[in-house]
């Protein structure tokens, strides 16, 4: 376990010392794919994830810029179930009761304007990033009977590394957890509490309690490229 111990510390001393990749006034562009996955009492599904981020360096170690993330996933059909009836109750035999877990498409659209700080290295550079911004949720229009959209605050924070490859790209790995403010559960639900469970409640699981603010966490793998550096510049 030494030697291995030692052996990471000699590769990580020379790494720590060399020129930086990202120069001031200096501009990138990283195109990300990864997962998206919300906390329970959100009542969404781990979905897929594209990402795009641009960043502009005001110095060797700090940048501003943008990040979107788009994501298309499902509610979770266990936290909205609906009670259907056929029948009549005055006719002979009475009426059956039917019941269904519901759930529906939710696209996500998160739009964040971010600040990095980084340590910069000539083949491996941690960073830290946080940003502010807004969140769109879309419901499927069909299910929806019609379009319609929440939006409202986002919040952002991260920590990644991103390892060079050339003077102009990288490969960049992160995790980033975003906060969903003014969040409605209630939103997600496809029968609006139009067929509530009020027969047997005792037989469904009850979803977690309702929360204002919805935690998701997010792991992506980008591809950075740097224009104008092919020549050496960076």
């Amino acid at each position: 376990m030494k030697q291995v111990l030692r052996a990471l510390f000699l590769l990580a001393m020379p790494v720590s010392f060399l020129g930086a990749q990202l120069q001031p006034k200096s501009f990138s562009v990283t195109t990300r794919v990864g997962s998206i996955t919300a906390e329970r009492a959100a009542s969404l599904d781990a979905a897929a994830l594209l990402g795009l981020d641009t960043e502009y360096a005001l110095t060797k170690w700090f940048g501003i810029g943008t990040a979107i993330d788009v994501s298309r996933g499902n509610t979770t059909k266990e936290d909205f179930l609906g009670r259907y009836r056929y029948g009549s109750a005055t006719s002979g035999g009475g009426d059956s009761i039917y019941y269904q877990y519901l759930g529906q498409p939710v696209n996500t659209v998160d739009l964040s304007a971010i600040g990095v700080v980084r340590y910069p290295a000539e083949r491996i550079s941690p960073f830290l990033m946080g940003g502010v911004g807004t969140y769109v949720m879309l419901l499927d229009a069909q299910v929806s009977n019609g379009a319609k959209r929440k939006v409202a605050l986002s919040y952002t924070g991260g920590a990644g590394i991103v390892f060079k490859i050339s003077n102009s790209t990288g490969v960049q790995l992160d995790a980033r957890a975003v906060t969903y403010t003014n969040y409605d559960r209630s939103f997600l639900d496809p029968s609006k509490g139009r067929l509530p469970n009020f027969s047997f409640p005792q037989d469904f699981p009850l979803p977690p309690a309702a929360k204002k603010t919805a935690l998701s966490t997010l792991l992506t793998l980008g591809f950075r490229y740097i224009p104008g550096a092919a020549g050496g510049k960076n």
